[in-house]
Parts: structure tokens; C-alpha cells; sequence
């Protein structure tokens, strides 16, 4: 009987673990976003979007997975079942919502075209016929240029970039004449080596709610009701506790919380 009751004990301890395990949860995300998502010199994934996230994960009790890959493959992956939720800077948008389902919005940004000062450039479609402009694949903006102002009907050439990493150094160099992205990210790009060259944002910010959306929030599979009610008390916990307006505050001179 003794040694009964010492080899339940002993189950116990044993199973004790694998009943508790943590949780993990794939998140899906970018390494060349900068300052939400990108590596530091040591390899380190760092920004805005990993802090603040990082933050929701104790919150929620599960140990979260970083997963960096090409904005292009993180729905893809998702619907694969690679991955269990996306954190990208990925807007909210009626065709999106097709494919993936969304938590409560994460932050907002207008989108706005950056040019050389005096090139000429606005937000215009006229002052555009005969320029290329740089996107990054799978984008809002690129969607919105092809929808709007295909090139057949406005002149205007687009150039598609797998990362605005390459796109800036296309628009420094003069191989295209304009980038159009989200004000946040131009704004980190200029403060860090546009203005300097003489670069800077140019016309009015662009409103398209069918196509830019609401703004940003993270992508969950359809249909995985559990995850997203764990991200949107998360979300709604850090937009309220002060965490994402410190965290902000790092990174921006002004708000980009909904």
C-alpha cells in the first residue's frame, strides 16, 4: 500500500507539469518595420508593436513566440495554422476580413506620400501623372493605388517593394519619386534620414475607410473565437492601464491609439 500511494505521488509530480503547461502562442510578425517591428544590431526583434506586446502576453499568462516572416506570407500562414495571430501593423480592411478575423483596433495611422521637397510631387493624381511611386507588397497602398489609380487611367507608375527598407533607398537614390505608406513609419524613416536629405511628406494625408480601414488590429484564424477574446481583454487592458500611451511615447511624438 505504501509504495502504491508513492508511485501516485510520484504520478502526480510528474503530470503535475504537462496538466499546467503554459500556453503558447505563434505570433506572427515583421523584422524590417521600423519602430514597430525590427532587429537591432545583435539580432534582437525590438519596437513598438514587440514592447507593447510583449506587455499583453504576461498579461494574458502565455508564453508568446515571435515569428518573423515577409508581410505577404503572414495571412497565409495564418490560415495554415503556422502561426496563431498576427501583430504586424496589419490594418483592419473589409477584403481582409474575408480571409482572417480581427480583434478590437490596436492603433491608427493615416496614410500620406513622402517626396523630395520641390520635386513637385503631391497628393494630386495630376501631379502624379509620369511618376513611380514605391509600395510595399500586399499593402493598403498598394491596393489603393491599383484600385483608385490604375496606370492605365492615371499615368502614375507603381513599384512594389518587398520591404520599405528598400523602398527609401530607391526614393535617395532618385530610381523612383515618391513612397506611399503609412505616416508612421514615414515619420520614423524622416526623423532618422529623410529630412536631412531634404525629404518629407508631401499633399494632404489620404482617406479611403474601404481600403485603409479603421486601423490597425491583430489577425487572428476565422473563426478562433477564444484567441481573439483573449487579444481584444489585452488590448483593451494595456489601452487603459497607461501602457500603450508610455510605451507611445518612446516611439512617437504623438498619439496613435484609436
Amino acid at each position: 500500500m505504501k509504495k502504491l500511494l508513492q508511485s501516485l505521488c510520484l504520478g502526480a509530480v510528474l503530470l503535475g507539469p504537462v496538466a499546467h503547461a503554459e500556453q503558447v502562442v505563434r505570433v506572427g510578425t515583421l523584422a524590417d518595420y521600423a519602430p514597430f517591428e525590427y532587429k537591432d544590431a545583435s539580432g534582437k526583434l525590438q519596437g513598438m508593436e514587440i514592447d507593447i506586446g510583449k506587455t499583453m502576453c504576461d498579461e494574458m499568462k502565455v508564453r508568446c513566440q515571435w515569428v518573423t516572416m515577409d508581410f505577404d506570407a503572414l495571412i497565409p500562414a495564418l490560415k495554415a495554422k503556422q502561426i496563431d495571430a498576427v501583430l504586424a501593423q496589419m490594418s483592419k480592411t473589409p477584403e481582409r476580413e474575408q480571409s482572417v478575423d480581427f480583434t478590437r483596433i490596436f492603433t491608427t495611422a493615416p496614410v500620406q506620400l513622402v517626396a523630395k521637397q520641390g520635386s513637385g510631387v503631391t497628393d494630386n493624381p495630376a501631379a502624379l501623372h509620369g511618376k513611380t511611386i514605391g509600395v510595399q507588397t500586399a499593402s493598403t497602398h498598394e491596393s489603393y493605388l491599383r484600385r483608385r489609380l490604375p496606370t492605365n487611367k492615371s499615368g502614375i507608375n507603381v513599384k512594389v517593394y518587398q520591404t520599405l527598407d528598400e523602398a527609401w533607398l530607391d526614393l535617395e537614390a532618385g530610381r523612383i519619386d515618391a513612397v506611399f505608406a503609412d505616416s508612421t513609419v514615414a515619420y520614423d524613416w524622416l526623423s532618422k534620414t529623410g529630412k536631412k536629405d531634404g525629404f518629407d511628406f508631401v499633399g494632404k494625408p489620404i482617406a479611403d475607410a474601404e481600403i485603409f480601414g479603421e486601423g490597425t488590429a491583430i489577425a487572428v484564424r476565422k473563426g478562433d473565437a477564444p484567441m481573439k477574446a483573449m487579444f481584444d481583454r489585452s488590448i483593451a487592458q494595456v489601452q487603459t492601464d497607461g501602457t500603450f500611451s508610455t510605451v507611445n511615447k518612446r516611439y512617437f511624438p504623438f498619439s496613435i491609439a484609436p
